[in-house]
């Protein structure tokens, strides 16, 4: 595999246009396909607690088949520049349009068995590309816990993605084809 010759923002900008050609249909089926696939795995490696997201543009869609599930499943919310773990059945917009737990019980980072983690262009490494902020490296960065990342087939690159020293690369990517483990 060779490096990706372009910059971050210039990879996100074309992953990001990539993905909105896709139709809501496409997502969908997909999406279902994913989630059954992440249910299983989870269980498979008994996993108890989650923490998972509510998707925006066109992203995958795990939450059908882990909710309802065994798992105890929690919601990133933004706060400042971080994110905090949350359980809730409530949600509401937040910052950039997505939904966030309204309220509910916070979770402590180190009782969490799993993250379950959206990417706009990943690589067999596991680093991936996300919407630039960093909140996900925030979060997972000196976490124990299982990184799973969930993207589309498609999104998966066959070139490294230049990684910077606060990236957080994970441990497997789960796209509607395959389950990847991660090789650093």
């Amino acid at each position: 595999m060779e490096v990706y010759k372009y910059t971050k923002k210039q990879l996100r900008r074309d992953a990001l246009n990539e993905r909105r050609l896709y139709s809501k249909k496409f997502v969908l089926s997909k999406s279902q396909i994913i989630s059954k696939k992440l249910a299983d795995f989870l269980k498979n490696k008994r996993i108890k607690n989650v923490v998972s997201y509510n998707p925006i543009n066109n992203e995958v869609q795990p939450n059908f088949f882990i909710i309802g599930n065994s798992f105890n499943i929690f919601f990133t919310k933004m706060e400042g520049k971080f994110l905090r773990i949350a359980k809730s059945k409530s949600f509401k917009k937040g910052k950039f349009s997505v939904l966030e737990p309204f309220c509910g019980i916070f979770a402590f980072k180190k009782n969490i068995d799993c993250f379950i983690v959206p990417a706009l262009a990943v690589d067999k490494r596991g680093y991936r590309v996300g919407y630039g902020l960093g909140f996900y490296d925030k979060l997972l960065k000196n976490s124990k816990a299982l990184k799973v990342g969930v993207c589309f087939d498609f999104q998966v690159k066959n070139f490294y993605i230049q990684e910077d020293d606060f990236d957080v690369s994970l441990d497997y990517i789960i796209t509607e084809k395959r389950i990847l483990k991660c090789r650093r």
